[in-house]
């Protein structure tokens, strides 16, 4: 067992590149760039390089059996994707980047073998898991509900992502749109606007404007199910 605050600080992103620093080869190895926002990149199983968010926001989609993808949005400390194994990598994998970006292209071998010398208990390896782990499960929790609770759901993990102006209110990132949010729900734009429209009936939601903004957190959260807000706290 491990503690997550252990794990956290270990496999922030300025202690990895610290640790990667240690080595005279770290400018030869890591290089860092900049992605302007829509940037989309896609890949196959041939990876030469490792990826580390250091600011900005991306979506990750994995294209699954029978064009069934399932997406999640990645941000600063994120590794897109830091296999386990080989055979661990996907087939066929799409970043989108939702507003500009800056990450850290890391040769993948040279990561290995600085992660071999400064990181021997795998701690990076074990967050990674972690981290995807909850990723799948509120992915799993989200299929089970209804369009409109799934609509709900999402809007609720953008929290995350926003910031908190008062004890009930937050504003949302900026780059959420009815397009974002319902392919994050797995509904149509039309409907997802239609939800959205009752919510701001309500007085819970602002979103005629840039940053949207969820005016009573708690009147959301008891509009889902109790069960599927217990994966997102």
């Amino acid at each position: 067992m491990y503690l997550k605050e252990t794990l956290d600080q270990f496999t922030s992103i300025n202690n990895i590149l610290k640790l990667l620093k240690k080595s005279p080869g770290f400018n030869k190895y890591c290089i860092q760039e900049r992605l302007p926002k829509e940037t989309v990149i896609t890949s196959d199983k041939r990876r030469k390089y490792i990826y580390i968010i250091e600011d900005g926001f991306m979506k990750l989609v994995f294209e699954g059996t029978n064009k069934h993808n399932f997406s999640y949005i990645l941000q600063k400390g994120a590794f897109p994707h830091l296999p386990v194994y080989t055979e661990d990598i996907p087939k066929h994998m799409m970043l989108i980047a939702l507003t500009d970006v800056v990450w850290w292209k890391i040769e993948f071998h040279f990561f290995k073998e600085m992660m071999e010398l400064e990181d021997p208990r795998n701690y990076i390896m074990l967050h990674q898991l972690a981290e995807t782990r909850r990723r799948l499960y509120v992915i799993a929790v989200q299929e089970k509900l209804s369009s409109r609770e799934s609509i709900y759901f999402s809007l609720n993990t953008m929290i995350d992502y926003g910031l908190r102006v008062s004890e009930k209110a937050v504003e949302l990132p900026k780059f959420l749109t009815y397009q974002i949010l319902a392919d994050n729900s797995n509904t149509s734009k039309s409907y997802t606007s239609k939800v959205l429209s009752n919510l701001r009936e309500k007085g819970i939601l602002e979103s005629q404007k840039k940053p949207w903004r969820i005016n009573d957190v708690q009147k959301l959260q008891e509009l889902i199910d109790a069960e599927a807000l217990l994966a997102i706290l």
